[in-house]
């Protein structure tokens, strides 16, 4: 496989992996608060920008106060901003359209027709509910037939990869950005539902709902397909598919394949012993180090696989972009 082809299937999974994780995040908060409570409670709108990356200024303008309105239209139609939803799925149908051959079709007529759907839904007037959960349809759908369509081999893993790196990028921001008071709306209850995992938790703890407990089951739980640890497992394990296969016919001989899964590993293997009291004790660390590993996992797959020297970083997050 071309390195340029294993790294556009590597970014197709990170944008595709952004749009959901943020029309899932700003979908949840603009439920969350009540009626009217959007200029009051401006500790729930910079509680939202801090998991996003971004700042007021860099959202709304200077000397201007954040809205839903002016959230909606930055972080959902802006499609010159990469970190939008319109912004990251136009990057995912540019990646696919670059690597037609190496997916199925149905992968790419699924992001095709998002991708022209994206007019369509802003022009039609379709408030921000229904929009932001036809995106995580269409990205449900996509993610689906990756799944279930697309061979399982070193191009499905970089695939994997990416929207794994990604996931863990937003729910590790999401759980930094609930260190801090919301409001009217509990920071731990925010999380759960914008990671959309609020039913199984509930029914994994039943009476026992809680900070400490939410805190757990979006980090420790190895059951929940977006916490912080079955994310880091499913990019240590394609990590090391890639090895095993012998991924190293189309890379540098120079350039260390495993470098990347011993960065997650490391990590991962941190996580796997961790307590309920350990992790109250020490979050603000294990927050920091998970955020070290995301970046240095990305930097690494992208010297050890890929000819661009330099890491593509998201603005402001530490990985963004992709390429064309």
């Amino acid at each position: 496989m071309l390195s340029r082809i294993a790294e556009s299937l590597y970014w197709l999974g990170r944008h595709v992996e952004r749009a959901d994780c943020t029309a899932r995040i700003l979908d949840t908060y603009l439920h969350l608060l009540p009626a009217g409570s959007w200029q009051a409670d401006h500790q729930v709108i910079r509680s939202l920008l801090d998991s996003m990356g971004l700042s007021d200024d860099e959202t709304v303008g200077a000397g201007s106060r954040a809205d839903s309105g002016q959230l909606v239209r930055a972080l959902v139609f802006d499609s010159d901003r990469a970190s939008s939803v319109a912004g990251a799925l136009t990057a995912a149908r540019d990646n696919a359209r670059g690597v037609r051959d190496a997916i199925p079709l149905d992968v790419w007529e699924c992001l095709n027709v998002t991708w022209h759907g994206l007019r369509t839904r802003e022009a039609g007037g379709a408030g921000p509910h229904m929009f932001l959960r036809w995106v995580g349809e269409r990205c449900a759908i996509a993610n689906g037939l990756v799944s279930e369509v697309m061979t399982h081999d070193e191009g499905w893993q970089f695939l994997v990869i990416g929207r794994s790196l990604e996931r863990a990028d937003m729910t590790i921001r999401l759980l930094a950005a609930a260190e801090s008071e919301t409001g009217s709306v509990p920071p731990w209850r925010a999380l759960v539902s914008a990671c959309g995992g609020w039913e199984p938790y509930v029914r994994s703890h039943g009476g026992s709902i809680g900070q400490l407990t939410a805190y757990e089951f979006v980090l420790l739980n190895r059951q929940f397909p977006r916490s912080v640890i079955r994310t880091l497992n499913t990019a240590e394990a394609c990590l090391a598919e890639l090895e095993a296969i012998g991924a190293t016919r189309y890379m540098d001989p120079r350039r260390d394949p495993s470098s990347a899964r011993r960065i997650v590993g490391r990590t991962r293997t941190g996580l796997d012993y961790r307590t309920g009291a350990e992790l109250a004790a020490d979050r603000e660390q294990i927050l920091a180090t998970l955020q070290r590993t995301v970046y240095s996992a990305h930097t690494a797959v992208t010297n050890s696989f890929f000819r661009r020297e330099d890491a593509v970083t998201w603005a402001n997050i530490g990985a963004e972009g992709g390429a064309a």
